[in-house]
């Protein structure tokens, strides 16, 4: 088996506390940092303003952190990953769901692969978990605009991908508009399609600012193969020099909850 001794808690577990305090205090922390991207920040404040509106249907569990051993070769290595939001209905059935905020089709697979990868560490624990991917659409190509840029002189060789042709190779997986989504435990794994004007919509209602100047940025920063942002292990601390780095972004985080 892969993953042992499983245990999902709150932010403020004694052991939880005491390794990311380990981690911080480590001299890999103290390098010099640059400000996190408008990218990164608009990631974290459309996790919050999506906790907020999945509130609205089911209470969100405050247990959405999860300590895990996984065998590495011969040996268990203790990670720990935290959920963007879970609904904890009972012992034996969650709800989890992972937020993503991107421009490119592939990252739904992505997201997709990650939460399928936290069913695996969570079912040694708990029997039954549905999974959803919150995908808040960032300028994800269109239709439209793949039929005019393939009739245009700057023409690749192959079509890009849209969401409609992603779900009609997978189209085993629902994918709901927002306006049109009512969590069901029953539907073990979905997508849910968030427009950028919703999230902004949303925003203003909670009273949230978005950091949404991108121009000076990578349009593409996940080109760059980084750790899975709700995973965060002690081998991955050489990386948390960087405030773009999930890892980083994971820790600061959870020391300003301290």
């Amino acid at each position: 088996m892969r993953y042992h001794r499983v245990r999902i808690h709150a932010v403020d577990d004694p052991q939880y506390r005491a390794y990311i305090a380990k981690i911080m205090a480590s001299k890999v922390n103290h390098k010099a940092t640059r400000p996190a991207s408008n990218r990164s920040l608009f990631g974290g404040e459309a996790e919050q303003i999506v906790r907020e509106w999945l509130a609205q249907f089911h209470p969100l569990s405050d247990r959405r952190y999860v300590e895990y051993d996984e065998r590495m070769g011969k040996q268990l290595q203790r990670k720990y990953r935290e959920l963007d939001a879970v609904y904890e209905y009972d012992a034996q059935h969650y709800h989890v769901f992972e937020v993503k905020a991107t421009s490119q089709v592939r990252s739904i697979g992505r997201g997709l692969r990650q939460l399928s990868e936290t069913h695996s560490i969570l079912r040694t624990v708990v029997p039954h978990v549905a999974r959803t991917l919150i995908l808040i659409d960032t300028g994800i190509i269109s239709d439209e605009e793949v039929v005019a840029l393939m009739q245009s002189d700057e023409a690749p060789f192959h079509a890009p991908a849209t969401i409609r042709s992603f779900f009609a190779e997978n189209n085993h997986i629902p994918l709901y508009d927002s306006v049109d989504y009512q969590p069901d435990r029953q539907i073990a794994v979905s997508v849910v399609r968030f427009p950028l004007a919703d999230i902004c919509a949303l925003a203003e209602a909670q009273g949230i600012e978005l950091h949404l100047d991108w121009s000076d940025e990578d349009e593409d920063p996940e080109e760059v193969e980084t750790p899975a942002p709700t995973t965060y292990t002690s081998h991955d601390a050489s990386d948390t020099s960087d405030d773009d780095n999930p890892f980083a972004a994971a820790l600061r985080r959870a020391m300003d909850q301290s």
